[in-house]
């Protein structure tokens, strides 16, 4: 382990594990006992504390001292509307299907699936601690973390009024991990894979897994969500399944139609509490601009999308306007595809990567509004992020490596070439429909240009764009990543063997580097490996972080003033809709 690194826990287990430590402790101590008028008077505090709330790093020892941003308000004025609405309206903006694990299609739209479900515990797998939810005790029963059992609420109910129990979620498990793959099955089919799972009584189950799976209850029982087994166990072909998901959760799908909008009722029989909202309609907008032009008129209560930064200038002093900040652990990356020549060259990915400026992209693309990429992956605010790491920015090494990989300008023109004298020149891909995106691409075609590297952009549509992720016809692409590809552990360990699954080389180090991931028994030994595989990545990456963009959410104040923020999720999910004693644990109030 890196000697500057510490792993923190305490007895208690995991719901009392500390955060890294920061330099910011007093100042989010002091701003929750103050309530903040404005946006300048935040500022003047921070400049009379001598605090930032950007993260950096210690000058002293280099270490980064980032941590999870405090949630905020941006707008110039704070205004305090209602805290309860009869009825919502809401942009959102990716497939979403009929909203079932099988058809809501990827984790950009997790906050629709968890209005109707719930997990063992929540809020996510990104913040290192959890809350009991349906379960309400799990732990460890072998020395080597391969047998947990289960504890469930008693009470909970479906949607239908039947009774939740163990053989529901003993179901859900065998269900996921012997049935075709969605966004989370790899919890039980891969990282980890359930051999047994036996049901002990009504509320109560034990699972042993192939593997030692030490983070059980802070990463996969915060995030699969638990099906009814009565609905889904003659569901031969979940992907074509169409009715209506039967879950325990706050708010229940009542009508919709597939992509363009979908209608929610409050469960008043929620274990939780009676939502404070009760009817959401969510309405498909997948144009950014239709969307926020939307919102500014009225035509939308709330939009489900980050703002983009020169909108958040433009509207923080408008009076029907609220802005908020929320930590959603996105980012924005370069990737390189392994399953390419010349990529399958490590030394070669490792000069794109120090060739690769993010500052500017920051600054220029999202207005500072952010972090850059030079923390590198995963996500600098996830608690499984090593807390000092840095990525280098070095166009003099990179040219060096190149040319010692031989990748030189054989003619004389400018652009280096391949050993057998073709040109190196790539294309960069874009979703035609991402603005930020396509500029950050053009900066990019930029810096490798100083380094000898010919590029240029091309963009596609966003369907097209999208199923470049199976077909793997493309260079290298600039595109999103959510929470769940770059702050859930479990996850990045999917991610680097799919990589090397898809890769034209295998890399032995790397794999090396994986398996002792997989058998380590502890969380300290699981994270220490884990930040080993993160040194890897970062060296020889295959994906190049750009920036992290801060949460920036917008709604109407007048409409429903009670939001909170949950890290992973921003502001809009089910934790923003339950009675505030129904929020501990899975989300903070907004500072003010």
């Amino acid at each position: 382990m890196h000697p500057d690194i510490q792993i923190l826990q305490r007895p208690g287990g995991p719901k009392d594990w500390p955060s890294k430590a920061h330099s910011t402790e007093k100042l989010d101590k002091l701003m929750k006992r103050i309530v903040y008028k404005s946006a300048s008077l935040v500022m003047a505090l921070l400049m009379a504390t001598g605090l930032s709330l950007a993260s950096g790093s210690d000058e002293k020892s280099g270490k980064n001292t980032n941590q999870v941003p405090l949630a905020g308000m941006v707008s110039v004025t704070n205004h305090d509307g209602p805290k309860t609405a009869k009825h919502l309206k809401i942009g959102i903006w990716n497939t979403a299907g009929n909203i079932t694990t099988y058809t809501i299609g990827n984790s950009w739209n997790d906050w629709l699936l968890w209005l109707s479900y719930d997990k063992l515990r929540e809020p996510s797998p990104y913040v290192g601690q959890a809350d009991d939810w349906l379960a309400t005790d799990i732990k460890q029963v072998s020395d080597d973390a391969r047998n947990w059992e289960i504890t469930l609420r008693d009470g909970v109910k479906w949607h239908d009024g039947t009774d939740f129990t163990a053989e529901d979620v003993a179901f859900t498990f065998e269900y996921y991990r012997e049935g075709p793959a969605n966004r989370w099955t790899h919890h039980t089919s891969a990282v980890p894979r359930m051999e047994k799972i036996e049901v002990l009584d009504r509320l109560k189950l034990r699972i042993t897994s192939k593997m030692p799976m030490p983070n059980f209850d802070v990463i996969t029982a915060t995030d699969l969500p638990i099906i009814q087994k009565a609905q889904w166990e003659n569901v031969k072909n979940p992907r074509g399944f169409t009715d209506i998901g039967i879950g325990t959760g706050p708010y229940m799908l009542v009508d919709y139609k597939a992509d363009e909008y979908y209608k929610y009722k409050a469960n008043p029989n929620y274990w939780k509490g009676k939502p404070l909202v009760e009817e959401l309609t969510l309405v498909m907008i997948k144009d950014p601009q239709t969307m926020f032009t939307a919102l500014k008129t009225g035509e939308l209560d709330g939009a489900a999308r980050s703002l983009p930064p020169e909108l958040v200038k433009q509207w923080a002093a408008d009076p029907d306007i609220e802005i908020a900040k929320a930590p959603s652990l996105w980012g924005t990356w370069l990737d390189i595809n392994l399953a390419r020549k010349p990529f399958d060259n490590r030394q070669l990915r490792q000069a794109i990567s120090l060739a690769i400026d993010p500052e500017p992209m920051l600054k220029r693309v999202m207005l500072g509004m952010g972090k850059s990429g030079t923390y590198g992956w995963p996500h600098v605010d996830s608690f499984w992020t090593r807390p000092d790491m840095k990525v280098s920015y070095d166009p003099a090494k990179a040219m060096t490596i190149l040319d010692e990989q031989g990748y030189v300008d054989s003619n004389g023109d400018g652009i280096r070439d391949l050993p057998d004298g073709t040109p190196l020149t790539w294309i960069i891909k874009a979703a035609s429909n991402r603005p930020l995106l396509m500029r950050a691409s053009e900066m990019v075609v930029s810096q490798l240009a100083e380094v000898g590297i010919k590029s240029r952009v091309e963009t596609m549509d966003p369907a097209s764009f999208a199923g470049l992720w199976k077909s793997r016809e493309y260079d290298l692409r600039v595109m999103d990543i959510t929470p769940h590809g770059i702050a859930d552990q479990d996850m990045l360990i999917i991610l680097y063997k799919g990589d090397s699954k898809a890769a034209l080389v295998q890399e032995p180090e790397k794999d090396a580097i994986v398996k002792r991931w997989l058998e380590a028994g502890t969380r300290e030994d699981r994270l220490k490996v884990s930040y080993e595989l993160q040194d890897y990545q970062n060296k020889y990456p295959n994906r190049v972080m750009l920036w992290y963009p801060d949460g920036l959410f917008a709604y109407r104040w007048k409409a429903y003033d009670n939001y909170a923020s949950s890290a992973g999720y921003g502001i809009f999910h089910k934790y923003s809709f339950l009675p505030r004693p129904a929020r501990t644990g899975t989300a903070e109030e907004l500072v003010k």
